[in-house]
């Protein structure tokens, strides 16, 4: 399959067609099969593509021998005779298809037996063996046998048939006349008994049969030392025997499969608890890291919760001075004795935190310590809110009292209350602002 998937890879028809015959050869001799046609067919298209007529002929000649060999007997002959005819002058391809004729004549049921005509033509290449002549003589002994069996159903062929001469003894004396190996003598005793059986003889079979047993018992010169019969039984015995042998290892290759796919199915098994056990325990630690993680970050926000609420009071605490002058002031305003000293005191510290400078310092500080809340208000609010009106949420963001935020922005007291309630009020119905839950937290925060 490999040198076939190469010749494929490089374009090598004639590679092809020779790999294709490889294979085909490989089938015929372990499965056999149409499949061995397919690979005849394919090595034929093959020696085509590549221009070899030669080759391409003697690749159909093998097609026709599959065929036969599949029992498609006409349509091997039928081949043969064609490929016989576009033979011209290569007579060793004439040769070999006249030698596979013979082969396939001695089956062919309702053919006429290889006639004398293509005997000469045989004879013109090759020399007819004692096998060759032993073959012909059982196929004319099959004569009488088919005028049998075609008896009842087709009268006319076992007529025609019947008119045939049974000539199979001049094939045997032409066999025994020029057989010189043992292996010959042998064919021809088993050729003359089978001749015997299809002629409908059944005395002559008998007889010739316990003849054999006889000249095996004491020799024979120089014929076989085998009988026909007891070949016939060694086969059956080897055959047997080689078909228990090939069941018994059949059977313990489907044992040691089976064992082998059990034993992998359980490892595989294994290894996947194991690797499922290894999973579960990363998945259990990473689970305990991440609740220590989610806890260390609980424990960080609720820190981070409490230290922002320490700063802003801190931050908050930073302005108590201002907060108690103003709420002194306002206290303690009427005083005739001390009301110079405290309006002195919070005129001073106020008009000292009043500048630009002061107030930029303030909201930075408000920046620095909330989130950068006064920033966002800014961005946020931009064509919402007036200046003054940022720095009025920026004082009460920074923990001024409302008494200090009023000093701060010079309005009284009660329209503190009446310009924080507006405030609230416009920046609720504002949509866009994105932070605008924190900064009403923040201003509804200052009492």
């Amino acid at each position: 399959m490999q040198l076939l998937e190469l010749a494929r890879e490089d374009g090598d028809h004639y590679l092809c067609g020779q790999a294709e015959d490889l294979l085909a050869d490989i089938i015929a001799a372990t499965y056999g099969g149409h499949e061995v046609v397919e690979h005849r067919l394919n090595a034929a298209d093959h020696y085509l593509q590549a221009d070899s007529v030669r080759a391409h002929r003697y690749a159909m000649l093998d097609v026709a021998i599959a065929h036969a060999n599949n029992d498609s007997l006409r349509l091997g002959m039928f081949l043969l005779d064609s490929i016989r005819s576009i033979a011209g002058s290569d007579s060793a391809l004439t040769a070999n298809c006249l030698r596979a004729s013979m082969r396939i004549t001695a089956r062919l049921d309702g053919l006429r037996e290889f006639d004398s005509r293509k005997l000469k033509q045989y004879r013109r290449f090759f020399t007819p063996t004692a096998a060759d002549y032993a073959y012909l003589a059982i196929s004319k002994s099959t004569m009488k046998a088919k005028a049998e069996r075609y008896r009842h159903a087709m009268p006319e062929i076992a007529a025609e048939i019947e008119t045939e001469p049974a000539d199979y003894g001049l094939y045997l004396d032409s066999a025994r006349a020029i057989a010189r190996t043992e292996s010959e003598y042998k064919l021809i005793d088993w050729a003359t008994a089978e001749c015997y059986r299809n002629a409908g003889e059944p005395e002559l079979w008998k007889s010739y049969t316990d003849s054999l047993c006889e000249q095996r018992l004491y020799g024979r010169q120089p014929t076989a030392s085998e009988t026909v019969v007891g070949a016939q039984r060694d086969f059956q015995s080897d055959r047997a025997t080689e078909q228990h042998s090939r069941a018994s290892s059949l059977q313990t290759i489907l044992i040691c499969v089976t064992l082998l796919f059990i034993v992998i199915v359980a490892a595989g098994y294994a290894y996947y608890r194991l690797r499922m056990k290894v999973k579960n325990a990363e998945i259990e630690a990473q689970m305990e890291s991440l609740a220590n993680l989610s806890n260390e970050i609980a424990r960080g926000h609720a820190s981070s919760s409490v230290l922002t609420t320490r700063i802003e009071n801190l931050f908050h605490e930073r302005w108590q001075t201002i907060n108690f002058l103003c709420n002194e002031f306002f206290e303690k305003g009427d005083s005739e004795k001390t009301r110079a000293f405290i309006i002195k005191e919070v005129e001073k510290e106020i008009e000292r935190l009043k500048t630009p400078l002061k107030l930029r310092q303030i909201e930075a500080s408000v920046d620095e310590c909330m989130d950068s809340i006064a920033s966002r208000l800014r961005s946020q609010c931009a064509t919402l809110l007036k200046e003054d009106d940022i720095r009025f949420i920026v004082l009460i963001y920074a923990g001024f009292s409302p008494r200090a935020v009023c000093m701060f922005t010079g309005i009284k007291l009660k329209s503190f209350y009446t310009k924080r309630t507006r405030l609230i009020t416009r920046i609720s119905s504002s949509e866009a602002i994105i932070d605008r839950d924190e900064f009403l937290q923040k201003l509804n925060a200052t009492s």
